[in-house]
């Protein structure tokens, strides 16, 4: 369920060090627990200083266009199947991550420590110098109005 929403959205793509260009990209749809986020705020990181200037951290090598930026908050401007209809609208943080579910940290409740986590803004995962993110329900926090 959504409310009225563009085709697509402008976003900040790195493609390699000190290059930024602007996209228009394609909306991501919210699929099943999923929300879809109209980002409002992104804070600049360390990381993606680091990944603009140098175009890696580590063996985090940008290989190919990254869409930097995981300190976001924003408002829920649609949900997939499954999530209550009643957060369109909501104010939220967001905790820029996607956890396997399937490890043995996750299944003991250990999430944060999931060895085959996906974090915003890491290569090749894009981060949210977008439009809209979706993520997990659950790492869409409430925050008060």
């Amino acid at each position: 369920m959504s409310q009225n929403l563009p085709d697509s959205m402008r976003t900040s793509v790195l493609e390699g060090a000190k290059t930024l260009t602007i996209e228009d990209r394609p909306l991501p749809q919210a699929g099943p627990g999923d929300v879809l986020v109209r980002v409002a705020a992104v804070g600049v990181c360390g990381s993606d200083v680091h990944y603009f200037r140098h175009g890696r951290i580590g063996d985090f090598v940008v290989d190919g266009p990254l869409v930097l930026g995981h300190e976001l908050s924003g408002v829920i401007a649609a949900v997939g199947a499954g999530v209550d209809e009643a957060r369109i609208g909501q104010r939220v943080a967001i905790e820029p991550q996607k956890p396997c579910h399937r490890c043995r940290e996750c299944l003991a409740g250990h999430y944060n420590l999931c060895p085959n986590m996906e974090f915003y803004a890491t290569p090749p995962i894009d981060g949210a110098f977008t439009g809209y993110v979706t993520i997990e329900s659950a790492f869409a926090h409430a925050v008060p109005t």
